[in-house]
């Protein structure tokens, strides 16, 4: 018998659509269950779900501003900044359970996370890629032309979630309403909560702006994606790189697909953040950025370029570097992994002995009895990514425009970079790396928390989902013989 346990509804229709049978899923153990209900759905399920958004969105949700759609997100986001909130509550008791991510740290990370969809932020947010607080997506607007332009977001847009980090899935939810566009959204089930959470506030605060939203989760099937590929007109999916390349070969050429794959990050450091002044700072920063959520973002560090001529030898940083993530491990523990995980860490301490022998100069420094954390030091210039759960590579590095061949084969994998330098280097270095696909430079310790503007991928965000209908000027100017009151 369990002493407590907690029932969540992950998922959410229209409320005029009624799904009766329902599944149970109970996660935990003795102390503390979770009871996981969603319905199992067909295809007709699918197609009757598209047509009551697309009424929706028809009826409802195309006729607010958007500044009246900014005001009921961030009320939602203020709701969820009250630590009294009750959803709140439900999502700190339950996510470290399904998940098995600290849940102190998932208690900060949620904080800060949902901080991001306050008012001011999703107002820059708009302003950053649409301009004149989003006018343009409510009614035709002066451009530089001559004419007049609006944009028009998806009838529908089907998202494929992923599940690696809470919250994450509500981007590019909150990205379909600014748009306009109603969202039909697969969940997965590694982590269905917090959007579900999140919709069930949406529809406290506006019934009808949540009626155009329905997020279900069920097992990856084609039956069911390919479904949701055909009513929709744009699709947007997140998840590794298979998972993604998978659904990218089912849709049509006349559709539009945004897709959010497999990314690794790595962190640069100078010789300048290394002195007796900066190092300690810089090297705790750095062990966060490694250790929030298990390096499960594709924000997260996955190797580390460390600039000789410091005040610490590159070695001695990554000695200090695993005493951090020890620290860390004591404060925030890791979550439990899978065999397969523990095996893919062992398969890299086992790779770094082996380069030891070769090389005195590669160092293993590792949790004992346990794969709690990893770091190899490899006193040349390599680039590797890592197997993830706070294992991290260690590379020493004379000069940072070496970087640029070792970089240059991972391109297409390359998003975030941490960098700890001076100003006078940054924006060469910025340079640099801008040629060889980094689309987010950071500072250190920062890597896990974007801001409400940025480009995801080094793409836009609202203007990639948007088509725009231009009136030319000649049009205009036309019309206007035709004004049975024109002189």
């Amino acid at each position: 018998m369990t002493s407590k346990q907690t029932t969540i509804d992950i998922f959410h229709v229209p409320t005029n659509i009624t799904l009766n049978t329902l599944t149970e899923t109970i996660i935990g153990d003795e102390s503390h269950a979770v009871v996981l209900r969603y319905p199992e759905i067909s295809v007709t399920d699918i197609n009757h779900i598209a047509n009551v958004l697309q009424t929706n969105q028809h009826d409802y949700l195309e006729q607010l501003t958007t500044s009246q759609i900014i005001d009921v997100i961030s009320q939602v986001a203020e709701k969820w900044t009250d630590p009294t909130y009750y959803l709140r509550q439900v999502a700190e008791t339950a996510i470290p359970i399904t998940t098995g991510y600290n849940a102190d740290q998932v208690k900060m990370e949620l904080k800060r996370f949902i901080r991001l969809f306050r008012k001011k932020e999703l107002k820059r947010f708009v302003n950053s890629e649409i301009g004149h607080a989003g006018a343009m997506l409510d009614d035709f607007q002066p451009n530089l032309a001559g004419g007049f332009s609006k944009f028009f977001g998806p009838d529908l847009i089907f998202q494929i979630f992923s599940g690696n980090v809470p919250g994450i899935q509500l981007w590019t939810l909150i990205m379909g309403l600014l748009v306009k566009s109603p969202t039909l959204g697969k969940l997965s089930f590694s982590e269905p909560i917090m959007p579900a959470l999140f919709v069930q506030t949406l529809a406290e605060i506006d019934s009808r702006l949540a009626d155009s939203i329905a997020i279900l989760p069920w097992h990856s099937g084609q039956e069911l994606e390919k479904a949701g590929i055909e009513v929709a007109d744009t699709v947007v999916v997140c998840g590794g790189e298979i998972a993604v390349k998978k659904v990218k070969a089912q849709v049509p050429l006349d559709k539009k697909v945004l897709s959010y794959g497999y990314k690794i990050g790595f962190v640069i450091v100078g010789r300048e953040a290394l002195t007796p002044e900066y190092y300690p700072q810089t090297i705790k920063k750095i062990a966060e950025d490694i250790s929030i959520y298990d390096q499960q973002s594709c924000l997260t560090p996955q190797s580390i370029f460390v600039e000789r001529g410091g005040a610490i030898t590159t070695d001695e940083f990554s000695a200090l570097l695993a005493t951090e993530l020890n620290n860390y491990q004591i404060k925030y523990s890791r979550a439990i992994l899978q065999e397969s995980e523990k095996l893919a860490i062992e398969k890299m301490r086992q790779a770094t002995d082996i380069e030891s022998i070769e090389n005195s100069r590669t160092l293993l420094f590792a949790s004992e009895d346990s794969t709690s954390w990893t770091v190899a030091f490899h006193d040349h210039l390599g680039f590797s990514a890592s197997p993830l759960n706070r294992s991290v590579h260690v590379f020493s590095i004379d000069d940072f425009l070496q970087l640029q061949p070792i970089l240059k084969p991972y391109q297409s994998y390359l998003q975030t970079a941490g960098v700890a330098i001076a100003p006078k280097r940054l924006f060469a270095l910025a340079n640099v790396l801008g040629k060889l696909g980094v689309s987010r430079m950071s500072a250190v310790g920062q890597m896990n928390h974007v801001s409400s503007a940025w480009h995801h991928d080094g793409h836009f965000n609202l203007l990639d989902l948007v088509r725009v209908t231009d009136i030319e000027n000649s049009l205009e100017v036309e019309s206007e013989y035709f004004d049975a009151d024109v002189e």
